[in-house]
C-alpha cells in the first residue's frame, strides 16, 4: 500500500511538472491565425493606400501652386523693370541671349526672360559675351549648358521625375544661337508650364524668313506680329496661314504686353498655367508640345492657347495647343494679378476663351 501511494505521489508530481513545462513553453501562432492576421493587414493597406496617395498628391499639387505663384511674381517683377510681361521671343529655332535685353530683340522665350527674377541672375549672365550683335562660340557653349539646366520652378512634381530628356527632333541641333549637342548626350531641359498666348488657333511660329545665324545681326526681320499682337501684312509665306487673327494673349512672338494692355482685367485673364501632355511621352522628348527646350522662343513647348478646352493628361491623345495637367479634375493657372486658381476641365468653353483673351471686351459675367 505504501508503495502504491508513493508511486501515485510521484505520478502526480510528474504530471504537475509536465503541465508547468507546457505552460512555460512559448506558444506559436497556428497557420489559420497567421492567415487571418495577414488578411487583416492587407485590408488595412487597401483602405489606407488611397488616402496616402491622395495626401501625397495634395502635397504635390500645393507645390505646383507655389511654383505658379512664384512664376507670376517673377513676371510682375519683370514688368516693373522692363515695363511689360516677358516677351515670347522669336521662334522655335532660337533660345535666350542675355545680351539682347527683355524686349522685342530678345530671341528667347518667357521662361528664359524670368531667370533674373527667380534668383537665377548668375546663371542668366553666364551666357553673356557682351556682344549682342554677335553669336560667339563662348555664347553657344554656355547657352547650350543653360538649355540643359531648366528652372526648378517650371517642373510639376506630379507629372514626371527630372526635367532633362532626349531631344529626338532636328538631330543634335539646339538653336541658331546655341551649340549643337553631341550625339551621345543629345538632351534638353523641359517645362511643365506654358504662358498664355491668347484664345486664337496659334501658339508657335517657325523660323522661315527669320534671321538665321549667317544673317546675324538681322537686317531684314520677317516677323508676323507686332509687339502688341496685331497681324502684320505683306509677310507672304513667312507667316503661317492660321495666324490671320491678332494675338490677344500675354506673351507671343516679340510681344511687349503691359498691364495697360490687359483691358479685360488682370484678375480674370490667364498668365501662366500647366500644359497638357500625353503620358506616353513624359520622358521621351517626342511629344509635339515638348520636343524643343524650356527656353525656346515662341512655340508650343512653352506657349498655350484657350482655343480648345483644357484636358487631363491621358494616353493616346496628343494636343500641343492646349493647357492641361496630370492632376485629376482640375489644372492650376495663375492670373495677371498674381493669384493662382484651379480650372476644371469641364469649364464652359465660352467662359474659358474669354479668360484667355486680354482685350476682347467681354467679361465672364457677360457669358454666364
Amino acid at each position: 500500500m505504501r508503495d502504491f501511494v508513493a508511486r501515485s505521489r510521484r505520478c502526480g508530481a510528474g504530471s504537475a511538472n509536465a503541465v508547468r513545462r507546457l505552460a512555460a513553453a512559448p506558444r506559436g501562432f497556428t497557420l489559420v491565425e497567421l492567415l487571418v492576421v495577414i488578411a487583416i493587414i492587407g485590408v488595412l493597406i487597401a483602405l489606407l493606400l488611397p488616402a496616402v496617395q491622395s495626401a501625397r498628391e495634395a502635397a504635390r499639387r500645393t507645390q505646383c501652386v507655389n511654383n505658379l505663384k512664384n512664376l507670376a511674381l517673377a513676371a510682375h517683377n519683370h514688368h516693373d523693370i522692363a515695363g511689360h510681361f516677358p516677351t515670347g521671343g522669336w521662334g522655335w529655332w532660337w533660345v535666350g541671349d542675355p545680351d539682347r535685353g527683355f524686349g522685342r530683340d530678345q530671341p528667347g522665350g518667357y521662361a528664359f526672360n524670368l531667370m533674373p527674377f527667380t534668383e537665377e541672375s548668375a546663371r542668366y549672365e553666364f551666357a553673356s559675351d557682351g556682344q549682342p550683335e554677335v553669336i560667339t562660340e563662348q555664347q553657344k557653349v554656355r547657352v547650350r549648358q543653360i538649355v540643359r539646366e531648366p528652372l526648378p520652378l517650371i517642373a510639376c512634381p506630379s507629372r514626371r521625375f527630372g526635367q532633362v530628356f532626349p531631344k529626338p527632333v532636328d538631330g543634335t541641333f539646339v538653336a541658331y544661337n546655341a551649340g549643337s549637342n553631341a550625339a551621345d548626350e543629345n538632351v534638353a531641359g523641359r517645362s511643365d508650364y506654358a504662358i498664355n498666348c491668347g484664345d486664337t488657333q496659334l501658339n508657335e511660329v517657325g523660323s522661315n524668313g527669320f534671321p538665321a545665324e549667317a544673317d546675324f545681326p538681322p537686317i531684314k526681320r520677317n516677323f508676323c506680329l507686332s509687339v502688341t499682337g496685331e497681324r502684320l501684312t505683306g509677310r507672304g509665306f513667312n507667316c503661317p496661314a492660321n495666324s490671320v487673327a491678332n494675338a490677344n494673349g500675354i506673351s507671343f512672338q516679340r510681344s511687349e504686353i503691359a498691364i495697360r494692355h490687359v483691358s479685360d482685367g488682370t484678375s480674370s485673364t490667364f498668365l501662366i498655367g500647366e500644359k497638357y501632355m500625353n503620358p506616353n511621352n513624359y520622358e521621351t522628348g517626342a511629344d509635339p508640345g515638348d520636343n524643343e527646350t524650356w527656353c525656346t522662343g515662341y512655340n508650343n513647348d512653352n506657349f498655350r492657347s484657350t482655343w480648345r478646352l483644357p484636358q487631363q493628361d491621358r494616353l493616346g491623345f496628343n494636343d500641343a495647343l492646349i493647357f492641361g495637367s496630370t492632376h485629376p479634375g482640375v489644372m492650376n493657372m495663375s492670373y495677371c494679378d498674381g493669384h493662382v486658381g484651379q480650372i476644371e476641365y469641364s469649364i464652359d468653353h465660352a467662359v474659358y476663351r474669354v479668360m484667355g483673351s486680354r482685350n476682347d471686351g467681354l467679361l465672364i459675367s457677360d457669358i454666364e
